[in-house]
């Protein structure tokens, strides 16, 4: 149970240059990383072949009357999944959001309006919150590569008593049910 108390830290770091994209995502618990992935993560031939198959076979699986009964089942859950949602939105706490970014559009004039509208939009954030925005023009050629790094803390316990609160009801059961089979 403890581990629903001690908030979970998920940390994204991705770097673009070119058309080359790089990064890790971390998922960190009282200081100790606990789940890591590159990215793009490499898969197998083989593991491409299956998820292609996979795919497949649950487009051919749907019909228009299944998925009419789970639109009405999800309308019926709405107010019990808007309130999950609401909850999973609280729980999550922005610690650092940091975007270092170069662009560059086909015309000066427009990079020159484009940065100072982000320029405009992100200095107020800067003040009030662990934002930081740094935008570089590049008026001399067409450009977007930049750095990201976000680093949010999560706490489980309140989406686990509300995942529960959810389930408790016959609407929600019954829409992950139909979704299930």
């Amino acid at each position: 149970m403890s581990f629903l108390l001690i908030p979970l830290k998920l940390s994204l770091n991705l770097k673009k240059h070119g058309s080359q994209i790089k990064g890790k995502f971390s998922l960190i618990w009282l200081g100790i990383r606990v789940f890591s992935r590159e990215i793009p993560e490499e898969k197998d031939e083989d593991e491409k072949k299956k998820k292609e198959k996979e795919e497949k076979d649950k487009k051919e699986k749907f019909d228009v009357d299944g998925i009419l009964k789970i639109l009405n089942l999800f309308l019926d859950a709405w107010p019990h999944i808007h309130r999950l949602l609401v909850t999973i939105y609280h729980s999550f706490s922005l610690e650092k959001f940091s975007l270092d970014l170069v662009m560059g559009l086909e015309s000066p004039a427009d990079t020159a309006l484009f940065t100072g509208y982000i320029w405009a939009f992100t200095n107020p954030l800067t003040a009030l919150t662990p934002i930081h925005v740094l935008v570089t023009p590049e008026f001399n050629r067409r450009v977007l590569d930049g750095n990201l790094q976000i680093d949010v803390k999560l706490k489980l316990f309140r989406i686990v008593v509300g995942a529960i609160r959810a389930y408790t009801k016959k609407p929600v059961r019954e829409l992950i049910k139909e979704i299930r089979s």
